[in-house]
């Protein structure tokens, strides 16, 4: 492998968690205001009932190394393969994408907005399960 198939660990680790806290933070507003405007009506606790286990596992994965990372008790690894940082960055994209997708396509669908929500596990389970494996490679780490 050149140096260019591989990318610091640091950097993928910040790349990661920016795309996760930003995203995840711009759905937070957007179902808090759609609660706040009544959207949910009586239903509001199945829709943050939705949420909130489709994104904070890996936020609370990303943030515990982060913290971690900042008190020097993680293992320090250099660099990564920038294939496999890639492949975790796009999945991480696509999957939060389908996540927006689920609450922006509402209005679209005959179905309600929290059996849309519900309906969503089917994609949306099999899909955070591909990407926290790959998540794994940068966030769980033992030492050898």
């Amino acid at each position: 492998m050149g140096s260019g198939d591989r990318v610091l660990m640091v950097t993928c680790k910040r790349r990661l968690a920016t795309v996760w806290f930003a995203a995840s933070g711009f759905l937070f507003i957007v179902v808090t205001l759609q609660t706040i405007l009544g959207k949910y009506g009586d239903q509001a606790t199945d829709a943050w009932g939705w949420l909130l286990p489709t994104i904070l596992p890996t936020l609370s994965l990303i943030l515990g190394v982060l913290v971690m990372d900042a008190r020097g008790k993680t293992m320090k690894v250099e660099a990564v393969d920038r294939f496999l940082f890639d492949l975790t960055l796009g999945l991480s994209a696509v999957y939060l994408l389908m996540v927006a997708l689920t609450i922006f396509v509402q209005p679209l669908v005959s179905a309600g907005a929290i059996a849309l929500m519900k309906q969503s596990k089917l994609w949306l389970g099999p899909f955070q399960g591909l990407v926290s494996g790959s998540m794994g490679a940068f966030f769980v780490r033992r030492q050898g």
